[in-house]
């Protein structure tokens, strides 16, 4: 019950972290939109295709290496201080080789792939910061790992602040000169934010080691450590070179489609900076259960316990499904509330036509996170290149044609084929069963029913946020009483599973 509780705690603190993050990041992607401009957010938004690849590099699969190792080494009652640390050189030399090649190559990269010459300046500052996200990310999967996640997401919430004030100051200054500066200004604000957050986060591992000088120290083996990081280094270094092709190639797709280079950039900007994040707000949720079930799920499997590992799944994916049909269902029904929230009526059409999506993304959030806990890293791998590899192709030929059109339906087979192959993995290595009626007849009932019931008051929520709100936050009150008076949603049910299977 006290590891239960514990992990309770953790998901509820993360959650609320990741709930103020999003929130803050959503507000501040709005800021920056107004102050540079769609077009502009579209120039970012290329320019952070690049980067997130160059992470993808750095990171080297160091954080999910720290956090399986971490916990399974917590498991036998050891200390894992050689093992973070052999984790933490490890994401060191890969980083610095990676930055070091982003600086040297920063200028052919801006002219031949963001087919913007002075974006190279952008590139260059942002390749400072691979080394500290690299270890960073390292010491994040060792805080998720040994119980520290309330103590990490005051520094992530640091973070976050100190890159919001960065920004906004260095924007007084070089926003008169032109959205490429303004890029600027922005990407110095992440790199200063990323070296304060590591220095912190390394204050905060020197206290936590203190927690484990009276535990014995095993010695790290590098096979540990590459038998975990290698596999899902591969998968997510291929799968984020063929993102950043992907990226880099729908605006140009859209161009050839008969936008100009500036209304490209704009429909780029608005799918990826506005809609994607809110139809991904809710998820914060999931994202916490899907960090912290990796090493509930390692331990478990460590110790060879089938029984639970199948409770849990089961828990985990039914919950999910439920949540995310209510998200989807408030995406749909407030669409044009959300898109006044977020600043851009453009939007609404987007969010409603993506929301029927949301469930699988939900899902599949959780399975893969099950799947990474369960060692089963590899086949999720290829899962990723194979979906990445088909997203590409298909930019390549339907943009030209269908415009964005043809990227909504590229978004769908691409979510539809990753969700089923992950699925049909995680059911060879657990036992799921699901209840039809409880899990996929009587929810979307329940959440349309409760969203429908504003219908009426919608001319009256147009353009009123804090109405608008309110009203989704009753509705999600009215979907989860209708769950329970319909018993789709068992409290007694749902506690007993908590304690047996957490």
């Amino acid at each position: 019950m006290k590891k239960t509780g514990k992990l309770i705690t953790d998901t509820v603190i993360l959650t609320a972290v990741g709930i103020i993050m999003q929130t803050v990041s959503v507000s501040f992607n709005l800021y920056l939109t107004k102050k540079i401009g769609t077009s502009g957010m579209g120039l970012f938004q290329l320019v952070m295709s690049v980067y997130s690849l160059s992470v993808t590099f750095s990171t080297a699969g160091a954080r999910l290496a720290s956090t399986r190792i971490a916990a399974e080494i917590s498991a036998k009652g050891n200390s894992s201080k050689k093992a973070i640390r052999q984790c933490l050189l490890y994401s060191l030399a890969v980083s610095s080789a990676i930055g070091a090649a982003m600086l040297i190559f920063s200028p052919f990269i801006a002219k031949s792939w963001i087919d913007n010459p002075d974006a190279s300046a952008c590139l260059k500052i942002l390749a400072l910061s691979l080394p500290f996200v690299a270890m960073s990310g390292t010491l994040s999967g060792y805080f998720t790992a040994t119980g520290f996640v309330p103590h990490y997401s005051g520094v992530r919430l640091f973070e976050q602040l100190f890159k919001i004030v960065t920004v906004v100051i260095a924007l007084k200054f070089l926003l008169p000169y032109g959205s490429v500066y303004a890029c600027e200004a922005v990407v110095t604000g992440m790199t200063a934010s990323e070296v304060a957050s590591f220095a912190l986060a390394r204050c905060l591992y020197s206290y936590a080691k203190r927690k484990e000088k009276a535990l014995p120290c095993e010695k790290p083996e590098l096979f540990s450590l590459l038998r975990i990081a290698l596999p899902d280094f591969l998968g997510s270094s291929t799968r984020s070179i063929l993102l950043t092709i992907e990226h880099l190639m729908i605006p140009k797709g859209f161009e050839k489609s008969g936008n100009s280079q500036q209304e490209a950039l704009s429909a780029y900007g608005i799918i990826h900076a506005m809609v994607l994040p809110v139809l991904l707000y809710p998820s914060t949720l999931l994202s916490s259960v899907a960090t912290l079930i990796i090493p509930e799920m390692a331990k478990k499997n460590a110790l060879g316990d089938k029984k639970s590992i199948n409770s849990s799944a089961n828990l985990l994916l039914q919950l999910t499904l439920v949540f995310a049909i209510g998200c989807a269902a408030v995406m749909y029904f407030f669409a044009n509330g959300l898109s006044v929230i977020i600043g851009n009526t453009e939007s609404e059409h987007y969010l409603k036509v993506l929301a029927f999506l949301v469930p699988v993304m939900y899902c599949d959030m959780t399975v893969d996170g099950i799947l990474r806990g369960l060692d089963q890293q590899f086949h999720s791998m290829v899962y990723n290149i194979i979906d990445s590899a088909l997203c590409v192709a298909l930019v390549y030929f339907l943009l030209p044609v269908y415009s964005i059109k043809g990227y909504v339906f590229i978004l769908y087979i691409s979510e539809l084929i990753n969700f089923y192959l992950s699925t049909s993995r995680l059911l060879k290595v657990c036992q799921i069963r699901f209840s039809f009626k409880n899990t996929l007849l009587k929810p979307p009932v329940c959440a349309a029913v409760s969203c429908a019931l504003f219908i009426p008051s919608f001319p009256h929520l147009a353009g009123n946020k804090i109405i608008t709100a309110i009203a989704i936050a009753a509705a999600a009150v009215i979907y989860i009483t209708l769950l329970c008076i319909t018993r789709s949603l068992n409290v007694s049910e749902l506690r007993s599973l908590i304690k047996s299977s957490l």
